[in-house]
C-alpha cells in the first residue's frame, strides 16, 4: 500500500509528468496526463486529498476498497477520498478529465459542513458509477470548465472553479440521487452523519468510541442512543465495520502480512486481529484471501 500525502505525489507514482501549479488543486485531461507507456504500477493507493475522475473507455483497470476488479468504459465516474484503498492501472490510452483538491479547498467551495452531508458518495465502498452519454456531457462540459479556467490562472481564477466544482458535484447529485428524499434535519440526525463522517474520514482510524464522543462534543451514552435509534447500530459496531472495511482492503490489495495488516489496525496480536476477522465474517483471514483470489 502506497499513501499519497500531496496531488503531486499522485501524478509521479503513476508515472505521470503532469504536475500542478497550486498545490490544493489540479484539474487535466487524461489523454494529456497520462501517455504511453501503459503499463502503470498497480499497487493499492490512498490519497490524503480528494479526486473525482470521468473515464471516457476503458483505459483503466480499477477497484475500491474490497471490490473485486473491474474496467472502466464509457462513461465511469470514480470519486475517491482518504476513506478508500484503490487500485488504479492504465491498460490502453486514456480519455476523460481529472479533478484533484484538499480537504480546505473542497470545505471553502462548500461552505464547510455541506460537503460531508450532501455528498455522501465520496465515503461509499461503492465509490463508482457507469453514467449515460448525455448525463455524461453535462458533468463533461462543467469539467471542461474547470480545466479552461485552471490554465487562465487569473487572481479569480480560484473562487471559480471551486464554485464550478460545487456546482459539478451538485450536477452530478441531482443525476444520482433518488427522487422523492424527505431530508433530516433534527439534531440527532445530524450527530449521526457527523458520526459517520468522522469514522470514515480520519485516518488512521478511530477505535474508541470515548475518543469519537470527545471529538463530537457528547457522551458516549448519547452517541450509543442516538446511533442504536437511528441506525440500529451500537457506536461500536459501526465503528467495527469501518475496521472490517479496512482489513479487507488490506488483504485484497496490499502486500502486508496478515501480521503486519493486524499491527496497522492497532491489533496487539495476530491472535487478537485473526478472532476479531472471524467473529465479523466467519472465516479468518487467509480464508478470505483464498475466496476472493478463487473468484472469476
Amino acid at each position: 500500500m502506497t499513501i499519497l500525502h500531496e496531488i503531486d505525489h499522485f501524478f509521479a507514482h503513476l508515472r505521470s509528468p503532469w504536475r500542478s501549479v497550486n498545490r490544493n488543486f489540479s484539474t487535466c485531461r487524461l489523454e494529456n496526463s497520462f501517455k504511453g507507456p501503459f503499463t502503470r504500477p498497480g499497487s493499492s493507493i490512498r490519497t490524503l486529498f480528494y479526486m473525482i475522475a470521468i473515464i471516457e473507455n476503458d483505459s483503466f483497470e480499477f477497484s475500491v476498497n474490497d471490490s473485486s476488479r473491474l474496467l472502466t468504459r464509457p462513461y465511469t465516474m470514480l470519486f475517491v477520498s482518504p476513506y478508500h484503498l484503490f487500485h488504479l492501472q492504465q491498460r490502453s490510452e486514456a480519455k476523460g478529465q481529472c479533478i484533484c483538491f484538499t480537504e480546505s479547498f473542497i470545505l471553502n467551495a462548500c461552505q464547510n459542513s455541506r460537503f460531508y452531508y450532501d455528498f455522501p458518495l465520496f465515503w461509499s465502498n461503492k465509490s463508482f458509477c457507469f453514467l449515460d452519454a448525455d448525463n455524461a456531457a453535462i458533468l463533461l462540459q462543467l469539467g471542461q470548465k474547470i480545466i479552461d479556467e485552471s490554465e487562465k490562472n487569473s487572481p479569480y481564477s480560484h473562487n471559480i472553479i471551486g464554485d464550478y466544482l460545487h456546482i459539478l458535484l451538485l450536477e452530478f447529485t441531482r443525476i444520482a440521487a433518488p427522487r422523492n428524499i424527505i431530508e433530516d434535519n433534527s439534531p440527532d440526525y445530524q450527530l449521526l452523519q457527523q458520526f459517520y463522517k468522522l469514522i470514515k474520514t480520519t485516518y488512521p482510524i478511530i477505535r474508541s468510541v470515548e475518543e469519537a464522543a470527545g471529538i463530537l462534543s457528547v457522551t458516549p451514552a448519547r452517541l450509543w442512543l442516538v446511533t442504536k435509534k437511528l441506525a440500529d447500530e451500537t457506536p461500536s459496531e459501526i465503528i467495527n465495520r469501518r475496521i472490517l472495511t479496512e482489513a479487507k482492503s488490506l488483504l485484497i490489495h496490499s502486500h502486508l502480512t496478515i501480521s503486519e495488516i493486524g499491527f496497522h489496525l492497532q491489533f496487539k496480536e495476530k491472535s487478537h486481529f485473526t478472532r476479531f476477522f472471524k467473529n465479523l465474517t466467519g472465516i479468518p483471514p487467509v480464508e478470505y484471501v483464498r475466496q476472493f483470489r478463487r473468484m472469476p
